[in-house]
């Protein structure tokens, strides 16, 4: 009786698979490492429009007022609740904030308008605009330096 029906791959075979599947992780990781930047950048910007809104949400709720502060060259900011009690808060690696500033929410849920401008490393930018209203958006302006 013969066990060996010739079912499976042979060791040329594997490395044969093996050897291709390199090649191409070879070619897509350059790739896939330009997008990275880019994701980070979106990304932070998310995750401060979704930080804006819950402080918004808070200040009505807990009927104080709350305030997003940020430093220029800075890779975090800080939540003041009723200007003290800080809670600094980090924005992904390689994410910075370009330009100094402090968005303020009321109880009512209106805002002191301003924008939140981050940049990454190869340069490209996005800002998080807050109108007088409380409304929070995201932009992505060109040429960087200036608002949208």
């Amino acid at each position: 009786m013969n066990c060996n029906r010739g079912f499976g791959f042979s060791v040329i075979e594997l490395l044969t698979v093996l050897a291709v599947m390199g090649i191409m992780a070879g070619i897509a990781l350059p790739g896939w490492n330009r997008l990275l930047p880019s994701y980070r950048l979106s990304s932070s910007a998310r995750q401060v429009q979704s930080e804006l809104h819950t402080i918004r949400m808070r200040a009505a709720a807990e009927n104080i007022s709350f305030q997003f502060v940020y430093v220029e060259g800075a890779s975090d900011y800080t939540i003041l609740k009723e200007g003290k009690n800080g809670q600094t808060k980090s924005l992904p690696e390689g994410i910075s904030v370009s330009k100094a500033g402090t968005i303020s929410f009321s109880p009512r849920g209106t805002a002191g308008a301003n924008r939140v401008r981050l940049r990454n490393g190869d340069g490209s930018c996005q800002q998080v605009v807050v109108s007088a209203t409380g409304r929070v958006r995201i932009c992505s302006p060109n040429p960087c330096g200036t608002d949208c």
